[in-house]
């Protein structure tokens, strides 16, 4: 997961009914987005869908267009302690069917021992396919000595796309250990070309204090396929993971909708 499952189940439970506030609300506005894509050219619908790039950690809230993948790969600088230390994530997306998404990921290449093969299912969606509802399954295997045990997650996730902005969400839970991880993102298209980027990350476990981190960033668009992400991320709760944290992230999307 993007961090350490730690925070008390008040807080857990608080941001959490915030993210879900912000997915019922995308799902209230999913109706009129779909009215107001009809009366578009499909050509031009699907431009606008594929102009805005994904978001820095959070899942897109659908699956991949079938046919399509996606590949995030960020370099990190976290700032704790007076001291810097380097790290990477990747984030490859993929459909394995029209409705069902492969998504294989880890935040911390150099400190997580485990690496996330997250199975979704898109269960509602909008006459276009670009907004609605998936649930999700996940599994954390171990990539590393000292990880011994494979983890299932469940949650899910939902995207609402418009002509100039995307919203994506995911909430996974771990019952084993109690634990939720959520994010959310929002993606404006400012230009053709220029992205700003803000997203919530929260983390819990039942007794232990919570961390809840906002990232601000930019995605520039250098190529139809390619986009280059810039961001900077700094910690909302009192516990902490870092100070802050810097992110420049590639992405790159290949294929062709079948």
């Amino acid at each position: 997961m993007h961090h350490p499952r730690t925070a008390n189940s008040r807080l857990v439970l608080i941001a959490t009914s915030g993210l879900a506030t912000l997915v019922l609300l995308g799902l209230v506005l999913v109706p009129r987005e779909a009215s107001a894509q009809a009366s578009m050219p499909p050509a031009a619908a699907d431009d606008g869908a594929m102009e805005i790039p994904h978001p820095f950690f959070t899942h897109e809230g659908l699956p991949e267009d079938f046919g399509t993948y996606s590949l995030r790969v960020a370099g990190l600088a976290a700032r704790a302690d007076g001291k810097t230390e380097g790290d990477f994530a990747f984030h490859l997306e993929m459909s394995l069917t029209k409705r069902i998404g492969l998504h294989i990921r880890n935040d911390s290449v150099r400190n997580s021992p485990k690496t996330e093969a997250m199975f979704q299912f898109a269960a509602i969606t909008n006459k276009e396919g670009t907004s609605g509802f998936a649930p999700i399954i996940e599994f954390e295997v171990p990539t590393k000595a000292g990880a011994s045990r494979v983890s299932t997650l469940v949650g899910f996730t939902t995207k609402f796309t418009a002509s100039r902005l995307a919203f994506n969400q995911v909430v996974h839970y771990d019952p084993r250990e109690d634990a939720v991880d959520a994010s959310a993102a929002l993606v404006v298209r400012a230009t053709d070309r220029v992205f700003p980027v803000v997203e919530i990350l929260a983390a819990g476990a039942r007794g232990a204090p919570t961390i809840v981190n906002m990232l601000v960033g930019l995605k520039l668009r250098v190529r139809p396929w390619v986009a280059l992400g810039f961001a900077f991320e700094l910690p909302l709760s009192n516990a902490k993971d870092f100070s802050s944290r810097g992110v420049f992230e590639p992405e790159l999307m290949w294929g062709q909708p079948r």
